[in-house]
């Protein structure tokens, strides 16, 4: 019998929906109307496997696999459009019919063959593709797999190591690849041949598909060209692999293939007879989920519009263009629009967006979670907005396809109480959903039974029956308080393989770095602690070269438990339940990260403590602990700068928690938070450890000696060659370096944008030219600007190292680059507030290899900008309003060490100005606080202002700070940095003989103040309190969750701390800025940051960071 779907709607209007038993295969509809005439039928867009599977089992399909099926819609609808590129800069679009898929694809079969260098009839089954989403990729794809062939579909943002490893694991010998991916496909083989001297990949570009159907006239009519198996190596079958996807890594580091078959490509999906009438629009590049996008439209006769992502950017305004065109033309209308969460978001921020999604009938989403701020935005903006849910083990499961007039639930998938799907009970109310052997397609069941746990928990809706939104992974991996994830299970499984270990638990949620707990197996049962820990080391070093840097273990990390101590608790299939594991060894896993070991023999340093160790013996200890944390034996002196030699933020807090617990037992905890960067060295860090046991009161740092070495540092590196003046330069060559932070990314995307720009040069800190493009393509993306285009002639990114002579650059690179550069922009620097002075000397050595580079014989002068701060002038002995100028009292910059660094870099440009060609083309940019852009609010998680804000939701108050805000959006800098650069004067403006330009990039405007903030704060986020800054930091202070805001607290502490009065205000500085005001448009347009601009960015740290 039928199973009637129950829907959440009341009798009188819904209609009955079953599970098809009708034989009547073809009709245009499968919903069984009841008393509603206006029920939304279901159709190729959202039906599910499951629906699909009572159609096909009534009408099986006539085609077995992809080849097949590709043949049957070429003789069944031979005109009929199949497949379509918008090419938006062209206002124009072209697509093919099902014919020219057949006829195409088997001519690319022709020129496969015939290449001298292709592969043979008897390679094996296995190739790859390495292809931006575009007509070659279709077409190769296509006839590849019609020569009998698996296809492994890589996507373009994989490393060279994820390519040789997915080629390995797959054995492919030949990789096709785009000649956009030249260099990449080149570093993955000869990272292959570094792996393997026995492994060699053999590389194949691809001929564009233009020029294959110039060879077939494709202008006018294709030659019909009947398909046969003179190319097919060997024969294939529904059940033989088609194509392989691959995961992304984000667990252990390494993507897995994820093989799809022919009948799973196409032989369980539906046919709709009316699906044609009816055109998708989809977002998802082919390489990912545009393929089975693909298929879910074809197999209804249906035509899919692909977004040309080879061509343009993924953007709102290019996804706009590219809807408007299939709109020009006679073909059928786009009724369904599928794309991922983020390409929703920027849709929805924008009016044309969300205009263009209302005249969709079904907007679908899936991939990740959207926002349900988003979603719900799309709803009430009355956008049919479907989510659905699937997975590459067993295709399309859920949706939330429903009657959309009166209900609003988009989040919450619909089960029909499908026969082939159920929910088992887990844990805190939530349930897990299995897909049963019945179920159309499993890839490889992993349960006796033969069903597949997905893994995946759901919570039920409170009142809809059948109803499950997605709550989490029961697999879930570990949050860092860093914003880090990573997936223990490798690392357990890894580990557990030791004779020693019976069990293991890896912890870190909500820590800043993980640790483990082990279990010592009986073997182990009288083995002393360090013997364990010496015989495990060496495989623990290896796991950490193989996995992310936030995934390591320390050494002191791993906590060996006592035998008595009882095993981890496991449920009935045998997985450790992690949640209740954590709760029973809460006090050994906070032992761990207060650095006092379960017992004196344990940890680092046995037996080291307060009585054992003299002050003449502290150095040496602390010498020992910072090589232990570090896990090196390279000679460390005491005077080396610590930042230098790998100690970062969680090395810091380790070397930290150690000392207390071997140097300061008796004063726990009496260490600031910043000590180690703020001390530098292990000479400043045992005088400061020695003074705080005989209760001296100490600086980490002498003033006196950081203002010297301020001064010594402008003067080593100002060492400049003298070279005659240049003339001016006529076209931009940009060289930009910073583009991965938010400033830079901005930057970067104007300049592109810019008609004045030739082209841009990234210098970027990477291992590669292909992770270098990687990160400053998604720095772009994670400010919803343009992700890179890799072959675009407008953009190169280059893999540096500033602080080397030549950049870090091949020497042919750099000569080539200095000498056609016309436009330097500087923006790369660390912000980072608990670094000493010293720690920048890198820094200030790339500043003057920057110069030098500027300097390079050429016959222009190129524009030298380097973005400053107004840090740099900002100390005590500042005056109340600063000027455009340098400064030269290194007592006006504050103390900090990022201060400090920007002052002596500003005067190093001073003196590049006054001995250098560059005098009347290189200007300091002191750039003011920044905050979310204007267009979409964000902002840089990392700093302080929103990392404040998003602790209103765990202190439950602010504090009342008396402070006028002059915040500036972070793409309005931008636009003023490019507005200097671009300026098209022979000097740059406000250039005197006596004097560098300095220009102030921030708001003029100081009318918005803190209590405006918290007034729109308690519109925006009502129910906290606001209390008095020290207050504030106490209530921070006593904090027991982790929480991102608790990494500044040191520095809230000395701003707003107890001896620092009520109102925690800065004095009142004002900055001018006339000269900057005449120099850019934008800048004297600047307005206050208003209650509409705060909203934005509200809304955007309530959504990323509360």
């Amino acid at each position: 019998m039928p199973r009637p779907w129950t829907s959440p709607i009341p009798q009188q209007q819904c209609a009955l929906y079953v599970w098809i038993e009708n034989t009547n295969f073809l009709l245009p509809t499968m919903a069984y109307r009841h008393q509603s005439e206006d029920y939304q039928d279901l159709n190729y867009f959202v039906c599910t496997l499951g629906q699909a599977a009572a159609l096909n089992n009534e009408h099986p399909q006539p085609f077995k696999t992809i080849n097949d099926f590709i043949d049957h819609q070429a003789r069944q609808f031979p005109t009929r459009p199949a497949v379509g590129f918008p090419v938006p800069q062209k206002n124009a679009g072209e697509q093919w019919a099902f014919e020219d898929l057949q006829q195409i694809s088997v001519q690319t079969v022709r020129h496969i063959v015939a290449s001298t260098s292709s592969p043979s009839k008897t390679e094996q089954r296995t190739v790859a593709l390495l292809c931006p989403s575009s007509v070659e990729f279709l077409f190769y794809w296509l006839a590849l797999m019609r020569t009998g062939r698996s296809v492994l579909l890589i996507a373009p943002q994989c490393l060279p190591s994820a390519i040789g490893h997915l080629c390995r694991v797959c054995d492919v010998k030949t990789l096709f690849f785009d000649n956009v991916y030249l260099e990449l496909a080149k570093a993955a083989q000869n990272h292959m041949k570094l792996e393997s001297n026995e492994w060699d990949i053999h590389l194949e570009p691809l001929i564009d598909v233009e020029e294959i159907m110039d060879t077939t006239n494709a202008g006018a009519a294709l030659p019909k060209i009947q398909p046969v198996n003179d190319f097919v190596i060997s024969p294939v079958s529904g059940g033989d692999t088609a194509y392989l996807h691959h995961t992304s890594g984000t667990s252990t580091g390494l993507p897995k293939p994820i093989p799809q078959t022919h009948r799973a490509a196409v032989g369980v999906l539906p046919r709709f007879r009316d699906g044609h009438e009816k055109s998708t629009f989809t977002t998802t590049p082919l390489y990912h989920g545009g393929i089975a996008d693909c298929f879910r439209a074809w197999t209804s006769g249906a035509m899919i519009w692909l977004f040309p992502g080879a061509d343009v950017p993924i953007t709102a305004s290019n996804v706009i263009k590219c809807l408007k065109l299939p709109r020009k033309r006679e073909i059928p209308e786009v009724a369904y629009f599928s794309s991922v969460p983020y390409v929703l978001q920027m849709m929805a921020a924008e009016n044309e967006g969300i205009e263009c999604l209302k005249g969709m009938e079904l907007v679908g989403v899936g991939g990740a979670a959207l926002p349900e701020m988003v979603g719900n935005k799309l709803v009430m903006n009355g956008i049919n907005l479907v989510s659905r849910f699937g997975s590459a083990e067993c295709g399309f499961l859920l949706s939330s396809h429903r009657y959309y007039e009166t209900d609003a639930e988009w989040q919450y998938l619909r089960s029909h109480e499908s026969p082939h799907l159920k929910f088992e009970e887990r844990e805190e109310g939530l349930d897990e959903l299995i897909v049963l052997p019945t179920w159309p397609h499993i890839a490889k069941p992993n349960r006796e039974d033969g069903s597949y746990a997905t893994s995946d928990l759901f919570e039920a809706h409170p009142s809809i029956r059948n109803a499950y939104r997605y709550s989490s992974r029961a697999d879930s991996q570990l949050n860092l308080i860093t914003g880090k994830k990573f997936d223990p299970a490798p690392l357990e499984a890894a580990i557990a393989t030791s004779p020693f270990v019976d069990d293991i638990l890896v912890f870190g949620n909500e820590r800043p770095y993980p640790g483990a707990l082990i279990f010592r197996s009986p073997v182990a049962a009288y083995m002393a602690d360090d013997d364990i820990l010496n015989a495990l080391w060496p495989s623990v070093e290896k796991l950490n070269a193989e996995s992310q840097g936030h995934a390591r273990l320390s050494r002191s990390m791993l906590i060996i438990m006592s035998k008595e101590i009882p095993v981890l608790p496991k449920s009935s299939k045998g997985t450790t339940m992690r949640g209740q594991a954590e709760r029973t060894y809460a006090r050994d896993i906070d032992r761990a990260y207060s650095g006092r070991p379960q017992s004196p023999k344990d940890g680092p340093l046995q037996g080291d403590t307060q009585s054992s160790v003299s002050d003449e013996d502290v150095a040496i200890t602390t010498l020992n602990i910072i090589k232990n944390i570090l896990h090196t034996q390279e000679v460390i002196s005491e005077n080396t700068d610590l930042f230098s030699i790998g100690v970062d933020s969680v090395a810091s807090v380790q070397i930290r928690a150690f000392i207390n617990n071997k140097l300061l037992p008796d004063e726990p905890n009496t260490l600031p938070l910043s000590v180690v960067y703020d001390c530098g060295t292990i000479k400043n860090l045992a005088r400061y450890i020695i003074n705080t046991r005989h209760g001296k009161a100490t600086k980490a740092t002498n003033n006196e000696d950081e203002l010297n070495l301020m001064r010594s540092l402008v003067d080593h590196y100002s060492l400049f060659p003298l070279t005659n003046e240049l003339n001016s330069p006529r076209q931009a060559v940009v060289v930009l370096t910073g583009a991965t932070g938010a400033l830079g990314a901005h930057i970067l995307a104007g300049l592109l944008a810019s008609s004045q720009v030739s082209i841009v040069h990234c210098l970027v800190r990477a291992a590669s030219r292909v992770a270098a493009e990687e990160r400053v393509s998604k720095a772009l993306r994670a400010r919803k600007k343009l992700g890179l285009n890799m072959g675009s002639p407008r953009i190169c990114c280059h893999p540096c190292k500033l602080s080397e002579s030549t950049l870090g650059l091949e020497e042919d690179l750099y000569s080539s680059l200095a000498g056609h550069a016309t436009v330097i922009i500087h923006a790369a620097w660390a912000v980072n507030f608990s670094m000493r002075l010293s720690s920048f000397k890198d820094h200030l050595a790339g500043l003057e290899n920057l110069i030098d580079f500027a300097n390079f014989p050429k016959p222009h002068t190129p524009r030298f900008l380097f973005c400053s701060s107004t840090a740099s002038v900002l100390g005590h002995h500042t005056r109340s309003t600063i000027p455009e100028s340098i400064s030269h009292n290194p007592h006006s910059a504050s103390p900090l060490g990022y201060s400090r660094s920007k002052w002596v870099a500003e005067a190093i440009c001073e003196q590049a100005y006054e001995r250098t060609p560059l005098r009347g083309n290189i200007a300091v940019l002191r750039i003011g606080q920044l905050c979310g852009d204007s267009e979409i609010g964000i902002w840089n998680a990392s700093e302080a202002w929103p990392l404040m804000l998003s602790s209103v939701k765990v202190l439950k108050a602010l504090p009342d700070l008396s402070q006028n805000l002059d915040w500036l959006p972070v793409d309005t800098a931008a636009e003023a940095v490019i507005e200097i650069a671009l300026n098209d004067t022979e000097k740059l403006p406000g250039t005197t003989e006596e004097n560098i330009p300095v220009y102030h990039i921030l708001n003029p405007s100081r009318a918005t103040t803190w209590s405006d903030v918290l007034t729109w704060m308690k519109k925006l986020s009502p129910g906290f309190a606001i209390i008095s800054p020290a207050d504030w930091v106490a209530r921070l202070k006593n904090l027991e969750e982790n929480h991102p805001c608790t990494k500044l607290l040191g520095l809230w502490m000395e701003a707003y701390g107890e001896d620092k009065g009520s109102a925690g205000a800065n004095k009142d500085v004002v900055f001018d800025t006339e000269k900057t005001k005449e120099v850019t448009t934008v800048m004297s347009n600047v307005k206050p940051i208003d209650e509409a601009q705060f909203e934005k960015m509200w809304k955007w740290i309530e959504q990323e960071m509360v």
